[in-house]
């Protein structure tokens, strides 16, 4: 496994690129923020004040919400002020429980300036860990194809993988009590051949995660160095442009914002 600066790793997956288009930040469990600059924040799944990462509250434009669980969407459970700003909720799941699907996956406009697919995805493991379905969002900042998982607890279907055939960086829970554990990650990865970046997420930290039956993103990262190249990323940002993405399938961890 390697350890390498943001900077870094731009500079060297990048061709000596000292810059690049789109900001992601990883605030801890399953919450990220992607920016280009310039363009709106888009948030994806903030946690509530019961899951104890430190970097929230924080301003975003755009809030995905991949389902209502209180490590996913504090507004549901009363806690409105984790994001901060005006933003524009984007919630897919509808009051049956299932995600709001358009087939084929077609684009839903949020803004202007934003639009997103959404597919549904099975929050229960085969281990019968998890609840419900979630929305896995899919969607595109700065020439870059993103998607994010949620707490999918399934290998994909023909059908997902329709839909996220071009993704090139997917977030991903490994955590495997509520979601999809290692060598189920390791399959989805390898369900999407085009992949450039695998962010893992939804793993146990201690201290913070309030469940101890998650796994250490430990669990995931020793079995996946055995297959891909693993990079660990000195701090929660990496700076993403095309042509600084990798040319194969790389697993890129972040450390959660402090």
């Amino acid at each position: 496994m390697r350890r390498w600066t943001a900077l870094v790793l731009v500079l060297v997956l990048g061709g000596g690129a000292l810059a690049a288009d789109v900001t992601v930040d990883y605030l801890g469990h399953s919450c990220f923020t992607i920016q280009e600059a310039g363009g709106p924040i888009v948030m994806i799944d903030p946690y509530s004040s019961y899951v104890p990462y430190p970097a929230l509250p924080k301003a975003a434009d755009i809030v995905l919400i991949t389902h209502g669980h209180v490590d996913h969407d504090p507004a549901s459970f009363g806690e409105f002020d984790r994001v901060l700003g005006d933003p524009t909720h984007v919630r897919k799941l509808g009051s049956n429980g299932r995600c709001q699907e358009k087939v084929p996956p077609e684009t839903w406009t949020i803004t202007d300036a934003f639009e997103t697919s959404v597919v549904e995805g099975n929050h229960v493991n085969a281990r019968g860990g998890g609840q419900g379905y979630v929305c896995m969002y899919i969607f595109d900042v700065g020439g870059i194809r993103f998607a994010h998982l949620g707490d999918l607890g399934r290998t994909l279907s023909d059908k997902q993988v329709a839909a996220l055939s071009d993704v090139d960086v997917l977030f991903l829970p490994v955590g495997k009590q509520f979601t999809l554990g290692t060598d189920e990650a390791l399959t989805v990865i390898g369900q999407l051949p085009s992949l450039k970046v695998a962010i893992p997420m939804h793993f146990r930290v201690t201290g913070i995660t309030p469940w101890p039956g998650i796994q250490p993103l430990s669990a995931f990262t020793s079995v996946a160095e055995q297959t891909y190249t693993v990079h660990t990323v000195d701090g929660s940002q990496i700076v993403l442009s095309p042509e600084t993405l990798p040319t194969s399938t790389e697993i890129w961890l972040l450390e959660y914002e402090r």
